[in-house]
């Protein structure tokens, strides 16, 4: 479960540091240091393939949220975004643990 709250917490702090203090390569750095925690934890106890899977739906997720925040606004789209996200990463992890019993 750690890694999709990883997820979660990459993409809204990111989020929160770029709007914040209206620079927006360190919310990219933030997000980028967080996702690599994710990436590392994720990789442990769901291997390569599903990681790579997991960091496919993040990135389409962040690059979904920016044409979602003309429809939601910015924090609507990044919550729903990174819940979503979160959720896959859980379930890719849940998936692949219950496979190994």
């Amino acid at each position: 479960m750690l890694p999709a709250l990883f997820v979660f917490l990459a993409l809204t702090l990111g989020f929160a540091v770029a709007d914040l203090t209206d620079i927006r390569w360190l919310g990219g750095l933030v997000m980028i240091g967080i996702g690599a925690f994710a990436v590392f934890s994720m990789n442990r106890v769901a291997g390569v393939l599903r990681t790579l899977i997991g960091v496919v739906v993040v990135v389409l997720g962040f690059i979904l949220s920016h044409a979602l925040g003309s429809i939601l606004g910015s924090y609507g789209a990044l919550f729903l975004v990174a819940s979503v996200c979160a959720v896959a990463i859980y379930l890719l992890i849940v998936v692949k643990v219950s496979t190994r019993n």
